[in-house]
């Protein structure tokens, strides 16, 4: 759970303590805890701040975020299946790039989007375990896929409605991803 700072619960949310101070004086808006070592915690905030832990929240970093992210708010934060280091952040607003990538756990960061995707807040972003350098992003002009980590995109909206993607969770067992979207439903597409 977040406020300003960020919350850990080990009771199923009965109870809840802070394990970050305040962290800049803003809504934390995305916190990831890395698959690949779960003592690797990230947080981003509604400032564009990025955040990170490396042992569990017990120490947190300073402000990361450096002059790559564009300092709009953090919508989503996402690790890569295998390695807890590299980490990608989609943003929102307009005016700048919207995906962005760390291969050092948030010390340097490089744009990932590349000019290739639209101009428009992203609110989303998934990598396939089974294959960690495809990644998918869901924004409000649409879904798209990388194969190679970010470096090219290809739109996979197809005949989905026209309308904001906030939410996209791939499921291995049956290969599909399901977006979810602003006020227009969810809907499965098969990979």
């Amino acid at each position: 759970s977040a406020s300003s700072r960020v919350w850990k619960t080990s009771d199923d949310g009965a109870s809840w303590t802070p394990v970050s101070a305040v962290l800049d004086g803003t809504i934390v808006t995305a916190i990831e805890v890395a698959m690949a070592n779960s003592k690797y915690v990230y947080a981003g905030t509604e400032k564009g701040g990025f955040f990170r832990t490396t042992d569990g929240g017990t120490t947190w970093s300073g402000d990361l975020s450096s002059s790559i992210l564009p300092g709009m708010i953090i919508t989503r934060i996402e690790t890569h299946p295998k390695n807890a280091k590299t980490v990608y952040v989609t943003v929102g607003g307009t005016g700048h790039r919207h995906v962005f990538r760390s291969d050092d756990a948030g010390t340097t960061w490089s744009d990932t989007d590349g000019g290739q995707l639209p101009d428009s807040p992203h609110f989303a972003i998934a990598c396939r375990p089974d294959q960690p350098n495809t990644i998918f992003v869901a924004s409000s002009a649409g879904v798209f896929q990388s194969d190679d980590g970010g470096a090219t995109w290809g739109n996979i909206s197809g005949n989905l409605p026209n309308t904001m993607f906030v939410d996209l969770v791939y499921q291995q067992k049956d290969r599909t991803l399901t977006v979810a979207t602003y006020g227009r439903s969810m809907y499965r597409l098969s990979l």
